[in-house]
């Protein structure tokens, strides 16, 4: 509850102060503040309202929804980037003018003013379009080679996670999430939570796209977002599509030398790492969890690397920095602490809006092969 009053505070803030800068020092028709007022508040509070058309009439549930799904979110991704800018630009412009102390740098200038909101309203949508593109693009591939003595012939396993398939994902979208996977042709997936965002009712045509993923076999730990939505009976899809799911469960990889254990979303669920790997012995062992939040404080001595995804790599710049504040200093790449590893995939989709700025989509590539003498 103190965090969703404190993100209403913070919403209806940036809709005053956004609507206060574009407004207060223009010649506007009252009809045209009215329409900026509501383009605002309907952006920023899109996920509400597409909440009701989806409980709606049946005849709203379909492709209207979809492209308002796309449509709300692309703008409520538009004005949390014109906000960010509005703030970035006055902040430096009163700087400036408080070292210059020319008059015609004042920020109080209703010319000057009008004309920079102009300019920062066309930055705002070309970082938009641009974040549209990159969010959409084909993950890039990540190559991590381990090499140990517990490794008994070479394997490969490609680590995706956060595709975020809900009803109004592109099919073809998702055809390049699998297609990024598949060209690696893996030996074994790894899938590491969020890849499903949304109710099997709404979901379940695409969904079952994952059947064209290739591997021997594709393991799955849950991450917030099944579990948001249904997530036994997603276990069951998962399932019934020959997915196995690790649910505080693990188990070798043939005669590899590899072990792979799995927990579910460590703030979703209950976890239980000594039961994960209660089958291992002397393999080289890799914990699937979804959120890295957990790996500061587990034993270490159970594992040797935790893959995870959940962060996004931050999704939008500048969130970056209070996204890996609130994951334990841990944001994206590849990180060591007491004889452990662990790797934060970005994800190969995308949260909300559907955009992406500094932080570009991946999957990972293991190449795991016995140590050379």
């Amino acid at each position: 509850m103190v965090f969703f009053i404190g993100m209403m505070i913070l919403v209806m803030a940036s809709i005053a102060v956004t609507y206060k800068t574009l407004t207060g020092y223009a010649d506007f028709s009252a009809f045209s503040k009215i329409l900026i007022l509501l383009v605002l508040t309907a952006s920023w509070f899109s996920p509400m309202l597409l909440r009701q058309i989806r409980q709606g009439p049946d005849f709203l549930n379909g492709a209207f929804y979809e492209f308002a799904y796309k449509f709300g979110y692309f703008m409520m991704g538009f004005v949390l980037i014109l906000t960010m800018l509005l703030l970035l630009r006055d902040i430096l412009w009163y700087i400036i003018y408080i070292i210059s102390r020319k008059e015609a740098l004042s920020p109080n200038n209703a010319h000057n003013i009008n004309i920079l909101n102009a300019i920062t309203l066309m930055v705002a949508l070309i970082c938009s379009i641009y974040g549209l593109y990159e969010a959409h693009k084909m993950p890039k591939v990540k190559n991590i080679s381990i090499q140990d003595e517990r490794i008994k012939k070479p394997v490969k396993f490609v680590v995706a996670s956060d595709f975020h398939i809900n009803q109004s994902t592109p099919a073809w979208h998702i055809k390049k999430m699998i297609e990024a996977v598949n060209s690696q042709n893996p030996d074994y997936i790894l899938l590491v939570g969020d890849i499903i965002d949304d109710e099997p009712d709404y979901t379940i045509k695409k969904f079952k796209m994952l059947e064209a993923l290739k591997a021997k076999k594709i393991y799955i730990s849950l991450g917030n977002h099944e579990y948001y939505h249904k997530p036994y009976a997603w276990m069951i899809e998962f399932s019934k599509l020959g997915f196995e799911v690790l649910q505080n469960s693990g188990g070798k990889i043939e005669n590899t030398g590899v072990y792979v254990g799995g927990v579910p979303d460590v703030g979703s669920a209950s976890v239980n790492y000594a039961r994960a790997f209660e089958g291992a012995k002397d393999e080289y062992k890799i914990l699937m969890s979804h959120a890295p939040t957990d790996f500061k404080d587990i034993d270490k001595t159970m594992f040797d690397i935790q893959v995870s995804g959940h962060t996004h790599g931050g999704q939008i710049f500048p969130f970056q920095y209070i996204t890996k504040r609130a994951n334990d200093g841990y944001l994206a790449g590849l990180y060591e602490k007491d004889g452990a590893k662990l790797f934060i995939s970005r994800g190969a989709g995308y949260w909300g809006p559907p955009m992406r700025i500094l932080a570009e989509p991946d999957i990972v590539v293991f190449e795991m092969e016995p140590a050379k003498e």
